[in-house]
């Protein structure tokens, strides 16, 4: 099959041609989504376009389902010079975030993660695949009155510090953050069309306090049970910048600290991210595909690390095919790094990134003190690498 090829398949049949096409898949979105559209410009000729939203469908890149779901909608236009139909859609996990959740009594208790899924999704014909181990059960999980099926099941995979998405053929994954590698790097003059990076603090904070309060079930100190809380510290922010998270659920000290851990990192991730343009849909081994580890070598993007793809989107256009990556720090979705250490190593793990973020601040004084003036806009590329991604 020729490359950069668009198929939707529709009850066995299937429609090609289409003109403009934008797919995407992410790792913090439940449903992956499609839009695509065609135009004919020839009066009197009709294209092949039955009612088919609420259909079921798939969308193929070059012969490779990425995404099995529904047609949400369609849009027929037309002028006296055109004939135009643009559908959109998701993957099936798309109806987890519509529709509300409903489970014989609305509660559940002493049940893993992935039993509650199963319980949820099952009325969807959606399967639960668990990538990863999901932990001990849940104390309890009950579902508020009118909540989204998505909403009930993100609350319990904050949790875990799991993250929810689609396998793009139709099931659900309970995972965390990839280890397997892209098949080439991300290298600025060489395969990167265009690129852009965003680094903030404004959303990133100096000590997380997770509080919750768990059922005294073993006859201990109520007030104990009541003042649970779990803690986290960003030693990068050298400011005081505290924020109280109050947890999703019933837990005890250990799951709070997880989930500050989870908290900080997300956050660490959030706050430098790049969204990279190549052209074409594949690497060297496949599909671009999120929750892969990739290299990015941009001296514009002070980059010159391994990142993680949050997110892939697939573009058919005027310009052929390129595929849009979105990427940051691999430790904003790993908990476990911060979780399994132990206590000495971690006081030896904060030691020494604090003085390894001053001793960066310092090399960054000293860049901006010979980089100023004149040669400012020239010397912009040599900040030290990797200093914005802290």
């Amino acid at each position: 099959m020729s490359d950069g090829i668009v198929e939707l398949k529709v009850n066995g049949a299937v429609f090609g041609g289409w003109q403009k096409a934008e797919i995407r898949s992410s790792i913090e979105q439940i449903s992956g989504t499609f839009s695509l559209s065609i135009t004919d410009r020839w009066p009197g000729v009709d294209l092949p376009s039955p009612a088919l939203q609420g259909y079921q469908a798939e969308i193929l890149l070059d012969g490779q389902t990425v995404i099995s779901g529904y047609i949400d909608d369609l849009e027929p236009e037309y002028d006296e010079n055109s004939h135009t139909i643009h559908i959109e859609g998701r993957d099936k996990t798309g109806d987890l975030v519509d529709c509300s959740a409903i489970h014989a009594t609305g509660q559940w208790n002493g049940r893993t993660l992935t039993q509650i899924a199963n319980d949820v999704c099952a009325p969807f014909g959606i399967k639960v695949i668990a990538q990863v181990d999901v932990g001990a059960p849940l104390q309890t999980v009950n579902i508020n009155e009118g909540e989204r099926a998505f909403e009930t099941l993100d609350r319990a995979a904050r949790m875990r510090a799991v993250l929810l998405t689609s396998d793009g053929l139709g099931n659900l994954l309970i995972t965390r953050a990839g280890q397997t590698r892209a098949g080439v790097d991300l290298v600025e003059g060489v395969n990167i069309k265009h690129a852009k990076g965003k680094f903030s603090w404004k959303e990133r904070f100096s000590h997380y306090i997770v509080k919750g309060q768990y059922r005294n079930y073993d006859g201990g100190d109520p007030t104990q049970a009541s003042g649970a809380s779990g803690t986290a510290d960003d030693t990068y922010i050298d400011r005081y910048r505290p924020l109280v998270v109050l947890a999703e659920d019933q837990g005890h000290v250990a799951t709070l600290s997880q989930r500050a851990e989870w908290e900080k990192n997300v956050r660490i991730g959030r706050s430098g991210r790049a969204t990279v343009t190549v052209q074409g849909w594949k690497n060297d081994v496949g599909l671009w595909t999120k929750n892969t580890i990739v290299r990015l070598r941009s001296p514009k993007l002070y980059a010159d690390l391994d990142l993680l793809i949050v997110s892939v989107t697939y573009h058919l256009g005027e310009n052929g095919t390129t595929a849009e990556l979105e990427v940051c720090r691999p430790e904003a979705f790993d908990l476990l790094a911060g979780v399994q250490a132990t206590r000495l190593d971690r006081q030896i793990s904060i030691k020494s990134r604090q003085g390894a973020a001053m001793r960066v601040r310092g090399d960054n004084q000293r860049w901006l003190q010979a980089n100023t003036g004149s040669n400012y806009q020239s010397n912009i590329s040599t900040v030290p690498q990797g200093e914005a991604w802290n």
